[in-house]
């Protein structure tokens, strides 16, 4: 496959244009159809939902797939949306063989054996379930009434594989005009933490989430049922992989969760808007549970933090909405759907003599439409993120163009001295200046 029709299949799977790709392939004479061109396509074709197509496809490279984690993946994923549950359990064992830190595979493996005890009619006295003791899930229960909401109901789980995961629901009041689902369970396991953290009591947690007073919650619609899901889903997740979750991780979906979203993916968030010490319950024996709030995103926003940091993207997330909102804005869109002035490949390193952190913000005036920096500010910035405080504006934009967050990105003060030189000597200001593009072009300090 030559760099131009790579470039094309890869950029149209990032803007979601699957039919493109099937299309662009259809076109390709045999020889040109090897290995990775029908992969390309089977992921265009599981993303249009054609399964069928898709699983054709990969079984006529079965003997080139058999080493390839995408290619039990992909095949596992078509069966699994044909609901053949054991077929496609198998290709995502066999995927996670091949790779053990891909999160989405031992979800799915979950996904799939709890459709196939579902078919097998299996009760509860079939499993041994890690269990809360009696004392330990009252202390759980009076944290949650006395910390974070009464609930006056619960969604009782029937059968506990693994451990029992009941989920509480608060309703909305004056003070919480929302629904706060809380997960009653998931803090009986003891998850592995990396060494470092060992002792630090990061090893037990309980999730939250919280959804409009409008939202249907009795309903057993996927369009609206998924946020339980997803508490059950993530609770079990550091079970089933050996692992844990904390504040800063995110898991994802490969496709959106409902089709009224395209919100596919959580990032586990400290406790938002709620009474100081909601988010520790301290046991009997002294050990302590952390709560946790869950947060959906958008896969943009998740990419994001893979090619940044969690930090960053924790950063650019201040100021959501902690509710539910399915069409919220995203808070940032990948580089390959903004034309920015100056190509990535083009920036070099022209930013010496800085030893903090690199991150600000810049408008698109500036990133893409290329204008010159017309005012620049630096304020003081949490410490606990790689933010130096500083925020270039063209001095153009309007209110409303500043309140679109999609305007705004985060960027490193490098790439920004590639785009205005001119801001270089200044960037060691304090916090609390600014500096003014006069009319001669010279910027000017100003103390705000």
């Amino acid at each position: 496959m030559d760099k131009e029709t790579l470039y094309k299949l890869n950029k149209w799977h990032e803007e979601d244009e699957f039919q493109k790709i099937v299309d662009e392939i259809s076109l390709m004479v045999e020889e040109e159809m090897d290995y990775d061109v029908i992969s390309h396509l089977v992921r265009a074709l599981n993303n249009l939902k054609r399964y069928e197509e898709a699983i054709e496809k990969l079984l006529s490279v079965e003997e080139e797939g058999k080493n390839d984690f995408y290619w039990h993946f992909e095949l596992g994923y078509a069966y699994y949306y044909l609901e053949r549950f054991d077929e496609a359990k198998n290709e995502f064992e066999a995927a996670w063989e091949l790779d053990q830190n891909d999160e989405d595979t031992m979800r799915f493996i979950g996904f799939c054996k709890e459709k196939l005890q579902e078919a097998a009619g299996l009760k509860q006295e079939n499993f041994d379930p890690e269990l809360y003791t009696e004392e330990q899930l009252k202390v759980v229960e009076r944290h949650i009434e006395r910390r974070i909401g009464h609930y006056g109901r619960v969604f009782h789980e029937i059968v506990s594989p693994d451990i029992h995961v009941d989920i509480a629901i608060i309703d909305p009041d004056p003070d919480h005009n929302y629904y706060t689902l809380v997960t009653m369970g998931m803090g009986a396991h003891r998850m592995t933490v990396p060494p470092n953290f060992e002792g630090e009591n990061f090893d037990r947690a309980e999730l939250v989430i919280c959804l409009p007073p409008d939202w249907p919650i009795n309903s057993n619609s996927d369009m609206w049922f998924w946020p339980v899901k997803w508490l059950k889903v993530m609770a079990r997740l550091p079970g089933e992989q050996n692992t844990w979750l904390a504040w800063g991780h995110t898991v994802s979906n490969n496709e959106p969760f409902a089709e009224n979203t395209k919100l596919s993916g959580m990032i586990v968030s400290n406790m938002i808007d709620f009474d100081e010490g909601a988010d520790k319950c301290i046991l009997p024996n002294g050990e302590c549970i952390n709560f946790y709030q869950i947060i959906p995103l958008y896969r943009e926003e998740i990419e994001f933090k893979v090619s940044h940091s969690k930090d960053e993207l924790i950063h650019m997330l201040d100021g959501i909405d902690s509710v539910v909102d399915l069409n919220r804005p995203s808070q940032c869109i990948s580089e390959s759907k903004k034309k920015f002035a100056i190509p990535s490949e083009d920036i070099k390193s022209v930013l010496s003599d800085w030893y903090g952190p690199l991150g600000c913000k810049a408008t698109d005036r500036i990133m893409v439409d290329g204008e010159k920096i017309g005012y620049m500010y630096r304020e003081e910035p949490d410490p606990e993120m790689p933010d130096s405080g500083w925020r270039f504006l063209a001095g153009d934009e309007s209110d409303e163009y500043l309140n679109d967050p999609l305007n705004i990105g985060i960027y490193s003060l490098n790439t920004i001295c590639n785009y205005d030189p001119d801001i270089i000597p200044l960037l060691h200001a304090s916090y609390g200046t600014a500096y003014f593009r006069d009319e001669t072009g010279k910027l000017r300090k100003r103390t705000i």
